[in-house]
């Protein structure tokens, strides 16, 4: 092969431009510490970080999940408690409603259950934010209405606004199953079951404790269905509405566990994703210097060999 000038000064310009984007590339990863800015920088490494990117993404938004969840758990928890109270404070006044009570005494307990109910009511229509808790998947509507319907006779109910569906918190990828990730308590579930009064949809807790107050309110209360019916009714509603709040209680611990799993998988990943996409600094300042030397060297060389041409000769 024949070796002319130009052979030599393109091969030297090639090695020359080779050397600087070397630099450059060094250069560029150290502006940012990392590794990998584009896929022919390692392709192999380009994947991996595709993947976990990917995973650390769907984790942190099944983390946001469970954080909602919790958060809208709580506030209904919190709820269940309160009427739990109420439901407690009404079996105290029934049972001191016997025949020893002058009427004006069963008519005083009578008034205290209707401001009870009213409180459930207000229970009943917890918000968080601007949702309502107990209104199923219509949680923008609010659920509970208190109103008389006209008759005759006129009738006083609590009307049921809201739908008897779940709300459903992704927590991993598949289908929806609201057995497993419905995270809320619908109306029907804490004051059920439904009763249809003229075309309303009223809550058959409600009007149990309506009919005990209405009762009291009597010119002659009959005690004895309040001994008997009332009370009754009374421990039964309350006993349904622990066992929601059992359940619910249940779910709740199954989400602080699903979110302890999730933030423990977020901190892999993003260890993963550290390890994969950052740069050594140290190697890649050592790798900087000695780039930075070769350069120098080329150009020491190539101050040499450039200007040689036949023009030097015969000067």
């Amino acid at each position: 092969m024949r070796i002319t000038n130009n052979v030599m000064s393109n091969n030297y310009l090639r090695a020359l431009n080779s050397s600087l984007e070397r630099q450059s590339k060094i250069q560029e990863q150290l502006t940012d510490g990392k590794a990998i800015h584009r896929p022919s920088d390692d392709p192999i490494k380009t994947i991996r970080s595709l993947r976990f990117n990917t995973n650390l993404a769907m984790n942190e938004q099944y983390t946001q999940n469970v954080n909602d969840s919790i958060s809208w758990m709580e506030t209904t928890d919190s709820a269940m408690s309160d009427l739990s109270n109420i439901m407690i404070r009404m079996k105290e006044l029934a049972v001191s409603a016997d025949n020893t009570k002058p009427t004006e005494a069963l008519n005083a307990i009578g008034m205290e259950m209707d401001q009870l109910i009213n409180q459930a009511v207000a229970i009943g229509n917890t918000k968080i934010g601007d949702r309502y808790v107990f209104s199923g998947q219509a949680d923008k509507t609010m659920p509970f209405q208190r109103k008389t319907i006209t008759g005759p006779p006129d009738k006083d109910v609590v009307v049921y606004n809201g739908d008897q569906n779940k709300i459903s918190m992704l927590l991993k990828s598949g289908a929806v199953n609201p057995a497993e990730d419905g995270i809320n308590l619908n109306g029907a579930e804490v004051f059920g079951p439904v009763e249809v009064v003229s075309g309303n949809n009223t809550m058959g807790i409600f009007n149990q404790l309506i009919a005990l107050k209405e009762e009291l309110q009597k010119t002659n209360p009959d005690t004895a269905y309040v001994a008997a019916t009332g009370l009754a009714n009374i421990d039964a509603a309350h006993s349904s509405q622990l066992k929601m709040h059992t359940q619910l209680g249940a779910r709740m611990s199954t989400y602080e566990m699903a979110k302890n799993m999730l933030e423990n998988s977020n901190t892999i990943i993003t260890k993963d994703v550290s390890v994969n996409e950052d740069l050594d600094i140290a190697a890649a300042i050592i790798d900087q210097k000695t780039s930075e030397n070769v350069y120098k060297a080329a150009l020491s060389v190539g101050a040499k060999i450039m200007p040689l041409s036949l023009v030097d000769f015969l000067n």
